[in-house]
């Protein structure tokens, strides 16, 4: 994405670069562990661990379109310039751990239906690519922190000045 680009329009640009590629991927993984989750049939000592997985998955999956959205819009270089990539890292890191904890719960019950197997496989591969995500975002984060200028600070003269000890 060009850094120069201040208005807020569609840049299809977005998807051509990883911070894009990468939320295209973890969409289509959100959408395909929630079908699959979601296709499974319930079993009596299921239901829990489908209804947590479906809860990560179809939290993600609508967060990360959002995501996707102000960033075709370019959003992101408009509004919380400075911070948005440490909003994205906080978000990834976030949906990281519930992806892990989510694909545990839904392996367990994998025995009883391949397609619980599936979803596991979804949720992990969604694991990785958000930990990717994470990584590229706070890689973002620290070169746009190196590459901003050092803040000059004035001394402040309004502070009375004490002369110097005389012996």
């Amino acid at each position: 994405m060009d850094s120069t680009n201040h208005n807020i329009g569609c840049s299809l640009d977005y998807l051509r670069n990883i911070p894009g590629i990468l939320k295209i991927i973890e969409l289509l993984c959100d959408l395909l562990g929630t079908i699959l989750a979601g296709a499974a049939p319930v079993y009596d000592n299921t239901a829990g661990n489908r209804s947590f997985y479906l809860f990560v998955s179809i939290l993600a999956l609508i967060i990360t379109f959002v995501l996707l959205i102000l960033g075709l819009l370019n959003v992101h270089n408009v509004v919380l310039r400075g911070r948005w990539p440490i909003i994205e890292l906080c978000w990834c890191l976030f949906i990281c751990l519930f992806y892990f904890i989510a694909g545990i719960v839904i392996a367990v019950v994998g025995k009883y239906h391949g397609a619980y197997g599936a979803a596991a496989f979804f949720g992990f591969a969604a694991m990785i690519v958000y930990g990717a995500d994470a990584f590229f975002q706070f890689r973002t984060y620290r070169t746009d922190r190196i590459n901003q200028p050092a803040q000059q600070y004035a001394p402040d003269i309004s502070a009375p000045q004490r002369p110097a000890p005389t012996y």
